[in-house]
């Protein structure tokens, strides 16, 4: 815009300056040396109009001569010229001019001849450029440049230590914002990589913290029941125990052994499902059916843990899109999850709400009242509630995270909510 702004100008310059003050006098000199011998030429033959009308002839091809009267009247000319009457009192008076309008004017210069006539020679002179504007022209120019992008210069310079910065880490860094023009743009453009950089780093910063808490919390959960079980076997073969104890050993070994193949399985199958590959195998089904199903599925490990499944559903089927083996996956983690925390003897509500565009299923159950710090936690990889990570309730710390995995593969959404005592498990999804 500088660049344009500053030729604008100087064009503007140069056009003003050259419509007002266009001098021709190295023009007119040269012309006035060339017209010399034709006067001459023709002043030495003045009484012979015929030798007269040749030399006017012979020189046509430069010039317009004309023989005029006292009066203006045009009494010889060349053969193509129709000019008939010249205001020769005109010509004298502005025989000294040499500013003219124009890049290209009609000059005529006038020489008296004798008692009653004028010889008159007329060209058309052009214009060129001459040095003196160019060189005032790029004088304006490198002026009105400079002053015009100094300041563009000197942000552009800001901008780029800005950026240099922001390379070398300083994320937070952001550039200050001058004026509302492209380098402001650019400099918007800047701070919006950097606050993408820094939530990006952050995110990676998330990321590494939650691996290693990940790493951290498999080997302690894979260890404590290995532990157990090197040690009871150890009990068996070194020591001469009897029938009861062996027995009482081998049970505790078979528990711990089945809470080590759990927390293997859910490891492996949260692994698998965090894959950019994986693929769905939708089909369609009734949301109730299936809602139905799962319940009747789970009623043993209710009635084992002294509770009841309580469904409240529309009776107008609600069609969806799901690839079921997946989805029952989500369905036995969220109960069983309700399962382990519920109020015994107690319930647990499983209700479904139609909207226009979406199904909501909401699983709900009384227990311990959970603090919003851990709400938004609860679905975080191998994330329990209890601070010491006991394993007198079970789970592995992956059922939550797996439901949402699988729930986001379907483009749905799932949060948690707890009031007062009740904890509502949601479940999002769009009809087909």
């Amino acid at each position: 815009m500088s660049f344009i702004t500053t030729s604008c100008t100087v064009l503007i310059f140069n056009g003003i300056y050259r419509d007002n003050h266009t001098n021709y006098s190295k023009e007119i000199a040269t012309f006035n040396s060339e017209c010399a011998p034709i006067f001459t030429e023709i002043a030495s033959n003045s009484e012979s109009k015929d030798k007269i009308q040749n030399i006017i002839d012979k020189n046509s091809g430069y010039e317009d001569i004309f023989i005029v009267n006292l009066k203006g009247e045009v009494v010889q000319e060349n053969k193509n010229n129709f000019e008939k009457q010249i205001d020769i009192v005109r010509l004298l008076k502005r025989k000294s001019e040499t500013n003219f309008y124009g890049t290209q004017i009609k000059y005529y210069n006038a020489k008296y001849l004798n008692q009653d006539r004028y010889i008159v020679i007329a060209r058309f002179l052009v214009k060129g450029d001459n040095f003196e504007i160019f060189i005032l022209g790029c004088i304006v120019f490198i002026i009105v440049f400079f002053l015009l992008t100094y300041g563009s210069v000197r942000y552009i310079e800001i901008l780029s230590k800005g950026i240099i910065k922001i390379a070398s880490g300083k994320l937070n860094l952001r550039v200050d914002i001058k004026g509302n023009d492209e380098l402001a743009s650019l400099g918007r453009n800047i701070n919006y990589m950097a606050q993408r950089l820094e939530e990006i780093n952050k995110n990676e910063k998330e990321i590494e913290k939650s691996k290693n808490m990940l790493i951290a919390n498999v080997s302690h959960d894979l260890r404590t029941p290995l532990t157990s079980i090197i040690g009871y076997i150890k009990l068996i073969r070194e020591k001469y125990i009897e029938q009861d104890e062996i027995h009482k050993y081998i049970t505790i070994i078979d528990d711990k052994s089945n809470r080590l193949e759990e927390l293997i399985n859910e490891l492996f199958e949260y692994t698998k499902l965090s894959s950019c590959d994986v693929k769905l195998n939708k089909t369609k089904i009734s949301l109730n059916e299936f809602i139905r199903q799962m319940a009747e599925e789970m009623m043993p490990l209710c009635h084992k843990n002294n509770l009841k499944i309580i469904l409240n559903m529309p009776k107008e089927d609600i069609m969806i899109e799901a690839d079921t083996s997946k989805m029952i996956r989500v369905f036995e983690n969220i109960i069983a999850n309700a399962v382990r925390y519920s109020e015994k003897p107690g319930s647990i509500n499983i209700n479904v709400f139609k909207s226009e565009e979406k199904a909501r299923i909401c699983v709900e159950n009384k227990g311990q009242v959970i603090e919003e710090k851990d709400i938004e936690k609860i679905f975080d990889r191998f994330y329990k509630t209890d601070d010491c990570r006991n394993t007198k309730i079970g789970g592995a710390g992956l059922g939550l995270c797996i439901a949402k995995t699988i729930v986001e593969l379907h483009g749905g959404n799932i949060w948690a909510e707890s009031k007062k005592n009740k904890v509502c498990f949601n479940i999002l999804f769009s009809y087909v």
